[in-house]
């Protein structure tokens, strides 16, 4: 919007009870919602798109995740740490080959999200939104198309297939570790099956049981507290945006499945650009930022069971103690004695944030089935969905317009092909002029056939500038992926990262675009312009 428009809704927002006392973190919040001018030459801009309208006036409370949604982790640094710490109790803990420890180095770039693990067969593979499978890799070997068609053929697959337990679904970043290291495995067992007994799917279990032990364990925690900015990108723009949206009337919260002591060490990093425990003062207490903290909730539990317990969190110890919420006491009373808890249900979060309906809430978070999914469909929640990859498949997208174009225009001379050779053997069947059809059918459809390669081609070329293996994020072939269908249908918003709201007011009313189905692109259709076609080659005869 304008400048009026958004110096218009800030005011709004300072109606709201709040503070109208300018101050040095309001001046930075004011530049950073200008932003720079829009370069429409370039790529992606820190645009939040919209699939479903949402009226922030109408929103009492924002909430976040903390990992890859506040927290944006150094892929090569955090993810190989996950990756090799479960390796290590892979071979130490569990008895698998020492092979394995020497096996390639970890590649965070690989793999991405949206893929699905077959966990019975070894393979991972991807999907568009039919649930047809157009890619495949068994361990790290690509299957052809008829090695798919036998283990997935549509006709027997269903919309109930792809479920657990037999599949599991790459829905965060956090997750494609994993999926290295099984293939990494499947790869052994295939090379040497006498030194691995076990089942792809008991691989698999391992594998996940011990990526989450390390992650429990302490051993990803202490590290990362050691040396935070090794694994965390600092953020400068993270306090300013939180602090508009606190600024602007409504409750900011935490729900993360983190526990306290490791939310501690990420949250001071990233507020303040320092490693807890260093000597100084620190510039700011993170906690201040949010009217309410709760950690270990253990999503998506916590947003489907209503019979988990709630805890406090001494911040001083860490101990816990139990709690029932406000009984004779208000909230604000309640609060004011440590808004800091561990686990608990969204009835507690609802109750806690005086909220009435999930429709007043807003909740931001990077995994699509534990953050967006079941929180907007058990609970009515408006989403955001934070993409980090977003950046790239946009900024790939706009630089590609003329390959896109090519594409385009093979696509077009292949329906026009399509046509001619449906007219031509209309017209052999009629029994019009058949040695002169005759010899044109077969000239025509030998340029189809050309020209069907020629697209083919290019369409790899153009999928494989996004990604060398899984090409876009959001395609499969023409089609939308899955991911990019849950994205459609379960996120209100989605961005890049949190610090792209701050270019926008707290007020905003977000639009979305207008749906499109393949009749509202008239005359784009193949079978208009075939028909189109024949009316006028008729019309000539």
């Amino acid at each position: 919007g304008s400048a009026e428009a958004r110096g218009a809704a800030w005011t709004g927002g300072q109606r709201r009870g709040q503070d109208a006392k300018r101050s040095a973190d309001d001046e930075l919040v004011d530049a950073l919602a200008e932003g720079p001018a829009v370069d429409k030459q370039k790529g992606y801009d820190g645009e939040v798109f919209c699939n479903r309208n949402l009226n922030m006036a109408k929103i009492s409370a924002v909430g976040f995740d903390m990992d890859y949604t506040l927290a944006t982790y150094n892929a090569a640094t955090f993810e190989l740490l996950a990756f090799e710490g479960a390796r290590k109790r892979l071979v130490e803990e569990l008895g698998y080959p020492k092979e394995l420890l020497e096996a390639s180095t970890y590649d965070p770039n690989y793999f991405c999200r949206g893929l699905v693990v077959d966990k019975k067969r070894g393979n991972i593979i991807k999907m568009d939104r039919h649930k047809w499978v157009k890619i495949c890799y068994h361990g790290f070997r690509e299957l052809s198309k008829s090695e798919r068609d036998v283990l997935y053929d549509p006709a027997v697959t269903t919309w109930s297939t792809f479920r657990e337990p037999d599949y599991a679904v790459l829905d965060t970043l956090f997750s494609l570790p994993d999926a290295y290291l099984f293939c990494e495995l499947v790869e052994l067992k295939d090379k040497r099956p006498s030194e691995i007994s076990k089942s792809y799917m008991e691989m698999y279990r391992d594998v996940r049981r011990c990526v989450d032990l390390s992650h429990r364990d302490g051993y990803i925690k202490d590290t990362v507290a050691q040396d935070p900015s090794k694994y965390i990108i600092y953020e400068p723009e993270l306090v300013p945006t939180l602090k508009r949206i606190r600024s602007s009337g409504r409750k900011v919260f935490l729900v993360t499945n983190s526990l306290y002591d490791y939310t501690d060490v990420v949250m001071t990093y990233l507020t303040t650009g320092t490693r807890l425990g260093d000597s100084g003062e620190l510039s700011i207490d993170w906690r201040d930022l949010f009217d309410l903290i709760i950690v270990g909730s253990c999503k998506p539990g916590f947003l489907a069971d209503p019979n988990l317990s709630l805890y406090r969190v001494d911040t001083r110890t860490g101990s816990l103690s139990n709690t029932e919420g406000p009984l004779f006491e208000t909230k604000e009373e309640y609060l004011s004695r440590g808004k800091v808890f561990q686990g608990g249900n969204w009835q507690h979060l609802h109750n806690l944030l005086g909220v009435v309906s999930g429709a007043q809430l807003v909740y931001v978070g990077d995994h699509m089935y534990s953050d967006i999914l079941r929180s907007k469909r058990e609970l009515g929640w408006r989403t955001v969905l934070v993409i980090p990859e977003l950046e790239h498949q946009i900024d790939v997208m706009v630089q590609e317009k003329e390959l896109e174009a090519e594409i385009k225009e093979l696509r077009h001379m292949r329906d026009e092909l399509d046509e001619l050779v449906d007219r031509l053997e209309g017209q052999l069947f009629a029994g019009h002029q058949s040695g002169r059809v005759e010899a044109e059918l077969e000239q025509v459809r030998r340029d189809l056939i050309s020209c069907k390669v020629a697209l083919k081609d290019k369409t790899k070329q153009y999928h494989i500038k996004f990604h060398p293996i899984w090409g876009q994020l959001f395609k499969v072939g023409y089609q939308n992926s899955r991911f990019a269908e849950q994205v459609e249908n379960y996120a209100c918003l989605y961005t890049s990262k949190v610090t792209n709201l701050i270019r926008i007011s707290p007020e905003h009313n977000f639009r979305c675009m207008a749906d499109m189905m393949p009749h509202d692109r008239l005359e784009e259709n193949p079978i208009r312009k075939l028909l189109r076609s024949r009316d006028s080659s008729s019309a000539s005869e």
